[in-house]
């Protein structure tokens, strides 16, 4: 079978970029605090509140991001191949802790024996597979795909969660 490829976490890159923008420019004001600010107490907050934020919003992200490249990268990659069955998609409304209305969506899919499920909207992490780029997939049961993907343990629970590094359909 002829497959073409519809989504590479490698190709598509780092996508974060903005954050590491903020993340730096944090980091130019905390070196300035700390060459003209006298006060250990004003140099050491700032320094720490920086240091959070560049490992939150940058660091985490990026280091998540290199991970799973490595994983598709890796010989020992998994594959799933076969026709989709099982797909579902969610959209709910849910209040967050202060009070505003936030908007989820989650798709889920069965390739071969392998579930695969991720937030389009309104959660998980930016790395990896989300079916919300500017092309959205338009998955159905039926289709032949090829998956790569990483079965990540959650730590929170000890489940297993299939991220998908690569898609593959027969067109």
């Amino acid at each position: 079978m002829q497959y073409t490829t519809v989504y590479d976490l490698a190709a598509e890159g780092y996508e974060e970029w903005l954050w590491a923008y903020i993340s730096a420019g944090f980091v130019v004001a905390t070196l300035i605090v700390f060459l003209f600010f006298r006060s250990w107490k004003y140099r050491y907050g700032f320094l720490t509140i920086t240091s959070i934020l560049v490992a939150v919003t940058f660091g985490i992200p990026y280091w998540d991001y290199t991970h799973l490249k490595n994983k598709l990268e890796a010989p020992d990659c998994l594959k799933a191949e076969g026709r989709v069955s099982g797909h579902w998609e969610q959209e709910w409304r849910d209040r967050k802790a202060d009070g505003k209305w936030q908007n989820y969506q989650y798709e889920g899919f069965k390739v071969d024996t392998v579930t695969f499920g991720y937030y389009i909207r309104g959660g998980g992490s930016a790395a990896g597979f989300q079916n919300n780029g500017d092309t959205k997939i338009p998955i159905r049961d039926g289709m032949q795909m090829r998956i790569h993907y990483y079965a990540e343990p959650v730590i929170t629970d000890g489940t297993i969660k299939n991220r998908i590094l690569k898609i593959e359909v027969v067109r």
